[in-house]
């Protein structure tokens, strides 16, 4: 929850927990002014994010270069480009639903505990352990949202759009405009596809915590915004000398 720092609690063996900060890498230059550019940012974030997302992009880029060119059209080049593409694609998908189902339960349940915190801080709640516990296991800015936009205008931009790779790059760019819009799940139509998300969060991402991994989460969130606090204390009495 904060734009200068990250937080993050770390379990002990003796069952209690430490909380490691660290700066964000500030961003300057061009960089900075590129993250405010509709449309732009999406592009932006496609490629200095995962490097799955790359590689999903390349991917595509083959497919049609091997389904659409002339110079493909050779059978054995066709089906070899074919052969590549479902091997990596098998892989990529084995990835995705190893790292889900390896998750241990304690790891869906930190999530869980991290999205009650949140929802409470945002909702300006006194951060307590009663509080918290309260609270619901979904987060707005959670990625699983995001991905919900993505699976909508990839399912949408089928019809009318030949080329996998522009499909997938212009629908990552319009779910990415739409996840960063604000209030944009207090919209009638958009509220919908974020209920979606807060329902997968809700039954798949997340577990319902116990009270000493809420109290870790909460002491983290308290740290994050004693720094950040602390932080834009001092740029003010910098300015005032």
């Amino acid at each position: 929850m904060s734009d200068q720092y990250i937080a993050k609690f770390v379990m002990q063996k003796d069952n209690t927990y430490k909380i490691v900060t660290e700066k964000r890498l500030k961003i300057t230059g061009i960089r900075k002014y590129v993250r405010e550019i509709p449309i732009v940012k999406g592009l932006f974030s496609m490629f200095t994010g995962s490097r799955w997302i790359v590689a999903l992009v390349l991917l595509a880029i083959f497919e049609d270069f091997l389904t659409y060119n002339a110079l493909a059209a050779n059978e054995f080049v066709q089906l070899s480009g074919l052969v590549i593409i479902s091997i990596v694609s098998l892989v990529c998908i084995v990835y995705i639903f190893r790292r889900i189902l390896h998750k241990s339960k304690d790891t869906w349940q930190y999530h869980g505990a991290e999205h009650k915190t949140i929802y409470a801080y945002e909702h300006g709640m006194e951060l307590t352990l009663e509080n918290v516990r309260s609270c619901p296991r979904v987060a707005r800015r959670c990625g699983t949202n995001f991905v919900v936009f993505l699976m909508l205008f990839c399912f949408v931009t089928y019809f009318f759009i030949g080329y996998f790779s522009i499909r997938f790059i212009l629908s990552y760019i319009l779910a990415y405009e739409l996840f960063d819009m604000k209030k944009g799940d207090q919209l009638p139509v958009i509220k919908l596809f974020y209920k979606f998300g807060y329902w997968c969060q809700q039954k798949i991402f997340t577990r319902e915590p116990s009270d000493l991994q809420i109290l870790a989460s909460i002491d983290t969130m308290k740290q994050l915004i004693a720094l950040q606090n602390s932080d834009n204390l001092n740029k003010g009495l910098q300015k005032e000398s």
